[in-house]
């Protein structure tokens, strides 16, 4: 797993903890959000692997024991920059949040209510402040090579593509530079 994406899993442990106190389902049991690495369908939180490239779908079993949110890292990119040997550079995390409705407390963790489960809505927005308020950065482990922000793009809700399952996309822009000898 790269540096990168165990940054963004790090940052949304308070979503998780926090989403847990704040709504339940039906039966009582808190609404559980899953951290994976999309890279290798490990679970972050756990031992049970998801695969996340497999359609909404096919999934529908995984997403009845609560709501994923997966990142992988999409792309890595150093750009030469100046006149000696630097680079800027700019790794793109790709966060993807996935849940299924729990339609009468019968099935997944999501209730637009909010009284059966999360609400789509609030969960993506709690995610996406999380990260804005995030004013740390991974440590790279490579040597004179530093990030200093990070801004959102491609962001998509795919939700209404959808009956039952929520689908929320963002991509998270890590931006750098390399000092190169």
């Amino acid at each position: 797993m790269s540096s990168e994406v165990n940054w963004v899993l790090d940052q949304l442990g308070d979503v998780v903890e926090s989403v847990a106190e704040d709504y339940s389902l039906e039966s009582g049991d808190p609404v559980n959000v899953i951290r994976v690495n999309r890279t290798d369908s490990e679970v972050y939180d756990g031992s049970d692997p998801n695969d996340m490239t497999e359609p909404l779908h096919k999934r529908k079993e995984d997403l009845e024991r609560g709501v994923f949110i997966g990142a992988r890292l999409a792309d890595r990119d150093p750009t030469p920059v100046g006149t000696e040997y630097d680079h800027r550079l700019e790794a793109v995390v790709s966060l993807r949040i996935e849940g299924l409705t729990t339609r009468g407390g019968n099935y997944g963790h999501v209730d637009p209510a909010g009284e059966n489960g999360v609400p789509f809505d609030v969960l993506t927005r709690r995610v996406r402040r999380t990260l804005l308020e995030s004013r740390s950065y991974p440590d790279t482990g490579t040597p004179y090579t530093a990030y200093h922000d990070h801004v959102f793009t491609n962001e998509a809700s795919l939700s209404a593509a959808y009956r039952d399952f929520y689908h929320y996309e963002i991509d998270i822009a890590l931006r750098g530079y390399e000092e190169l000898p």
